[in-house]
């Protein structure tokens, strides 16, 4: 069993005898487990849309996107979710690129315009069953994730076929503060830290693994920050929207100077390390009103040297209320209620 495989192994096993044991020493004390900010998100790539409605629930962000690599491009993702109970979820959202910069595969003008600019292109439909236990005071939100193959495989917006990810994240609330732990395995980098625009989409089996901390300000605003670490387990298979250069690599970073040299025509390139990702996010979100939120984010790509920041605004069909509840907040105010009557 190679290294990567056991080392995903053992987290998983550690991360369930941490809520193992976090429950039972829980029950065992007596504790109730008391009220705690909502978990974040359901819909990783449209904020504020959560599984804490019943029933049939929509949204659509618009993002305005840039990146060290290709400079500005836009994107606008639609997203419906379905809530069985608090506990259990489902969504689907797609999102579609307006201007985004590609390779020019036309041999008669890739020399002197080596990319060119996408009107209208969809990525690849992504689709999240998620389940949601509170054991203690810990939160965890397990996603099975689906893509089905919408986006244009040959231009880098997508894998060209279905891709799969499993995932388990943790949040350990210590008041408004909480330490966030995911881990999970799949098949397709396009399912990993979603929210965030890649230029690139791979096929092969990988583990991911993401850490960091989470801080709840008053009128639910919020930021994240994690480190993250993608890992393939085996050979990868790489589309990109824009070509790299041998001997700069993903050295990219500054996204200044001549742009790039025209390339062949973006085909499949069968490697073991050109997936591989590790870095930095830092995501903040703030409501405006219960249907209206804005949000941006910063993601800094170590092994790839890419910078991509991104500012938006979600429209939900169903906002939250102003203020939620817990069971034992609500049970406290009944009491009181009941007591001065």
């Amino acid at each position: 069993m190679s290294f990567p495989t056991r080392w995903l192994i053992r987290s998983v096993f550690l991360l369930a005898s941490c809520i193992s044991v976090q429950a039972q020493v829980t029950a065992a004390a007596g504790v109730a487990p008391g009220h705690v900010p909502d978990k974040i998100q359901t819909v990783p790539r449209v904020p504020g849309l959560v599984g804490l409605l019943d029933g049939l629930n929509a949204g659509v962000s618009y993002s305005s996107i840039h990146s060290s690599s290709v400079g500005w491009y836009s994107a606008m993702t639609p997203a419906v979710n379905y809530s069985f109970s608090r506990r259990f979820s489902a969504d689907a959202s797609t999102s579609i690129y307006f201007n985004r910069p590609v390779q020019n595969t036309d041999p008669a003008t890739a020399t002197a315009h080596p990319l060119v600019k996408e009107g209208m292109e969809p990525g690849d439909t992504l689709i999240g069953l998620h389940a949601f236990f509170e054991p203690g005071s810990l939160q965890d939100t397990i996603t099975a994730s689906l893509t089905a193959p919408t986006g244009d495989r040959a231009k880098g917006f997508g894998s060209g076929q279905v891709t799969y990810d499993f995932s388990n994240r943790l949040e350990r609330y210590f008041g408004q503060l909480a330490l966030v732990l995911d881990v999970g395995a799949g098949n397709s980098s396009g399912l990993f830290n979603d929210m965030v625009s890649k230029d690139y989409s791979s096929v092969g089996g990988l583990a991911h693994f993401e850490s960091g901390l989470v801080y709840w300000f008053p009128h639910r605003i919020y930021i994240e920050a994690v480190a993250y670490e993608q890992l393939p387990l085996g050979s990868q298979t790489v589309y990109r929207t824009v070509p790299r250069e041998k001997g700069r690599g993903e050295d990219d970073g500054g996204g200044g100077g001549d742009p790039p040299p025209p390339a062949p025509p973006p085909v499949a390139t069968t490697v073991t390390t050109v997936s591989e990702d590790n870095g930095f996010t830092a995501f903040m979100g703030i409501p405006l009103t219960r249907n209206i939120s804005l949000s941006g984010y910063y993601n800094r790509s170590l092994r790839q040297r890419l910078d991509t920041v991104s500012f938006g605004v979600t429209y939900v069909l169903r906002g939250r209320s102003k203020k939620s509840l817990s069971m034992i907040d609500r049970a406290l105010r009944e009491a009181e209620g009941a007591g001065q009557q």
